[in-house]
């Protein structure tokens, strides 16, 4: 029986905290958000998140194949009334049909998977619960990307100015390089901007200093730092 280990209400900075958290710890489980009808559930084995799911009909495999052009619609919706007839996965019919191959099929499912993850990071409200298990469930297709990786676009994903702004602080808060700076950004994968900011901080930096430094709009450059905070690659000084 799996063992609910704790839950709370979900607030400005919890999930990309607690996800940085359960990947710390290596725990395994599932760990479900609500907010009304909605359910999203992210499962991890040692601290990796190896599946997502969800009830959001915005979350489904159509609208990710959609977005990508890898179906023209009317072979998609041919395809999605065979699925619901036979109970068939979408994916499963597609690649019968011959309208994709098995590597796009893959990277959709990819996609598909990331996407509920960062669309996780968007909710401030709710709730959540995370159940242990002692091994989470097998699934055909798993992400791949790493935690880190996955939690910093998460947080580039956030829309809110107002609950990136009460975490990074004011303009005279100063930020410094941890030692564990450049192992992580190798892990979440830093884009060239990114690791600027860490080596530009090498030494103390006020965030003003930063905003002028770095050539990058000024609030995706704080929720760079904010993503930088929390895998533990800056601190405040």
């Amino acid at each position: 029986m799996a063992e609910r280990t704790r839950g709370s209400e979900i607030r400005s900075e919890t999930v990309p905290t607690l996800l940085h958290e359960i990947h710390r710890k290596g725990e395994t489980g599932h760990l479900v958000f609500q907010q009304e009808a909605v359910t999203k559930i992210l499962h991890f084995q040692r601290g990796a998140i190896v599946f997502a799911s969800s009830n959001d009909r915005d979350d489904r495999f159509v609208q990710v194949v959609l977005k990508m052009g890898l179906v023209f619609l009317p072979d998609l919706m041919k395809a999605l009334d065979e699925s619901l007839k036979t109970r068939k996965r979408l994916g499963e019919v597609l690649l019968a049909r011959k309208k994709i191959d098995q590597e796009d099929l893959e990277r959709a499912l990819q996609e598909q998977l990331k996407e509920i993850v960062f669309s996780v990071f968007t909710w401030a409200s709710g709730s959540w619960h995370l159940d242990k298990e002692p091994k989470a469930a097998a699934e055909k297709i798993t992400i791949t990307a790493h935690p880190l990786e996955l939690i910093l676009e998460g947080v580039r994903r956030i829309p809110s100015w107002a609950r990136v702004n009460e975490v990074v602080g004011g303009l005279n808060t100063e930020y410094r390089t941890t030692r564990d700076a450049p192992a992580l950004a190798e892990k979440a994968r830093l884009i060239p901007g990114e690791r600027k900011i860490l080596s530009f901080c090498e030494e103390t930096r006020s965030l003003s200093e930063i905003c002028d430094e770095m050539p990058m709009n000024d609030f995706v450059l704080l929720k760079v730092v904010w993503g930088l905070l929390i895998v533990g690659a800056l601190m405040k000084a």
